[in-house]
């Protein structure tokens, strides 16, 4: 029974990323005009069935031009074969050319107390530029959102595993035309 159960939640988490695999086709080409930005968004939470993530991406004029959400108990970074798992997505954000930023992060968690359990939120305000060219897909790395002690947000550079999951998951054998530009706070705010 819980075999038949876990094999049944594996296909359906396996069928969420052939609809990736599906729409791509095998190439992160953008579409005409467009460009991608590539981020591994997770998090660590004491009890990660009950905690979601997510991001804001800004326009130069300081609108929001996407964000991107990742639910813990559902979503993983696969990476390559024999790598463990990270709790989270790859998320594959479509936009014009232009300049951006990674405006911010956030968690949503529930802890167990004395009293019962409480909803948990925190924001983090993050000011991470990014630049697209018309046609180009841009490996942004990870933004990792800690939830389990003191909460705080992580940039990264997880090429390896993302890559892994592109090629395993996504179904991209050819990731030599992805450029490489992790995320970096500018110096003036890191602490």
């Amino acid at each position: 029974m819980i075999r038949s159960s876990l094999l049944c939640c594996g296909l359906a988490l396996l069928a969420g990323c052939a609809s990736m695999a599906d729409r791509l086709r095998g190439s992160l080409t953008p579409p005409p005009g467009q460009a991608y930005a590539i981020v591994s968004l997770t998090g660590k939470a004491f009890e990660p069935d009950r905690a979601t993530v997510g991001l804001t991406v800004n326009s130069a004029g300081g609108r929001i031009a996407a964000q991107g959400i990742a639910s813990l108990l559902t979503d993983t970074v696969f990476g390559e074969e024999g790598m463990s798992p990270a709790e989270g997505k790859l998320v594959l954000l479509t936009l014009p050319p232009g300049d951006y930023r990674v405006s911010g992060a956030w968690g949503h968690w529930v802890d167990d107390g004395v009293f019962g359990s409480n909803l948990q939120m925190k924001q983090f305000r993050l000011n991470a530029p990014f630049h697209l060219d018309e046609g180009e897909t841009v490996y942004l790395g990870q933004v990792q959102v800690e939830m389990s002690f003191l909460p705080e947000v992580k940039l990264s550079d997880e090429q390896r595993r993302d890559f892994g999951h592109m090629r395993r998951v996504w179904k991209i054998n050819d990731l030599s035309q992805v450029k490489i530009r992790p995320l970096a706070l500018p110096a003036a705010a890191r602490p």
